[in-house]
């Protein structure tokens, strides 16, 4: 894939796997209409620019997920 891409494409953990994987979403509430990020749009960039920004409250989920039917989700 050539150029740079901004987009989730969701869990793939190794189909084998015998562990339960964690996925944690966080959502931000800021108080501007948008978050000035530096450089690249790359994970580090985003922190960086959420540690100066204006954050209102923010809130975390965490998801467990494996492709492994053996593999007990709970």
């Amino acid at each position: 894939m050539k150029g740079d891409y901004y987009g989730y494409d969701g869990p793939c953990p190794p189909w084998n796997d015998a562990l339960v994987h964690h996925y944690i979403f966080t959502v931000y509430a800021l108080a501007v209409p948008a978050l000035a990020v530096n450089g690249p749009l790359d994970g580090a960039n985003v922190r960086a620019a959420l540690a100066t920004a204006p954050v209102l409250a923010k809130a975390s989920l965490t998801g467990l997920y494996s492709l492994n039917p053996a593999v007990p989700v709970a």
